[in-house]
């Protein structure tokens, strides 16, 4: 079976080459000019170039061409395919999918994961873990039914910057918080992303990424932990040996956020999923 994804997923290129996983990538704007997430734009470039830019990127699905390539290939190779993606709320690349996947004969399955960056990563690892162990295709579905309920994503915001070049944010707004130094923590829920919590101070901030992870009373020993960082790799490294210390799981993931997720929670911007 062959397992596709798209360049939302956040997950390590040690990991995509491992399990041998089609990663079909997204596209980004950044003043005007036109990028291929993972393809001629790292994510430290893009950082770099998201900073210095006045206006916010874009970013848009990928063509439903190069999930037909992706598609036909797979069938031709594998018989199956297992299509995995960022949540249908946020994104229409899993509709641009869904439109290959009609026109591709084969025994393909899409599936939306109602989640972004390592959240869709995790899923696809779990996917792959388990094609590698023989698991059947509709059996796969179904655990990674299981796995997408039992998921949980926070996002710690350090600046609301992004936000307003993306007009979803006044900039008297933006004054008003930088003010009193609120720090806004999102999660995701039933695939949008939802005001969680504001609070005064990027301690507080951080220390909230914790707490959510302690209100679910999980035994985190068989689970595999997911974080992403927007260009803040120390604050990244320091809620990986807490989470470490305090919940003992199975593996930590830490990585950068990508274009997608990471232009809406800008510099500084700290995910975890568990």
């Amino acid at each position: 079976m062959k397992i596709v994804t798209d360049s939302s997923c956040d997950l390590p290129k040690n990991l995509i080459e491992k399990y041998n996983i089609d990663v079909i990538p997204l596209k980004i704007e950044i003043d005007g000019v036109d990028f291929t997430d993972g393809v001629d734009l790292s994510h430290e470039e893009f950082f770099k170039k998201m900073k210095a830019s006045p206006t916010l990127p874009k970013t848009s699905q990928p063509s439903p061409q190069s999930f037909l390539d992706s598609f036909k290939t797979g069938v031709e190779n594998y018989k199956e395919v297992l299509s995995i993606h960022l949540s249908s709320k946020l994104s229409a690349t899993f509709d641009a999918a869904n439109v290959a996947k009609e026109k591709v004969q084969g025994d393909i399955e899409t599936f939306d994961t109602l989640s972004g960056s390592i959240g869709v990563g995790l899923q696809v690892l779990k996917a792959s873990q388990l094609a590698a162990e023989g698991i059947s295709k509709s059996d796969i579905v179904e655990k990674l039914r299981e796995y997408r309920q039992q998921m949980n994503v926070v996002v710690y915001l350090e600046t609301l910057e992004n936000a307003v070049k993306g007009g979803r944010v006044s900039k008297p707004k933006e004054f008003v918080a930088n003010l009193f130094n609120l720090k806004p923590v999102v999660h995701v829920d039933e695939g949008y992303v939802k005001i969680l919590k504001t609070l005064r101070g990027k301690k507080k901030g951080l220390r909230t990424l914790i707490e959510e992870m302690e209100k679910k009373n999980i035994d985190f020993q068989d689970r595999i932990i997911g974080i992403t960082h927007c260009d803040c790799l120390e604050d990244a490294l320091a809620l990986k040996d807490e989470i470490v210390e305090k919940f003992s799981p199975k593996e930590v993931l830490l990585t950068t956020m990508g274009p997608v997720i990471g232009t809406h929670a800008g510099p500084g911007g700290l995910l975890v999923c568990f």
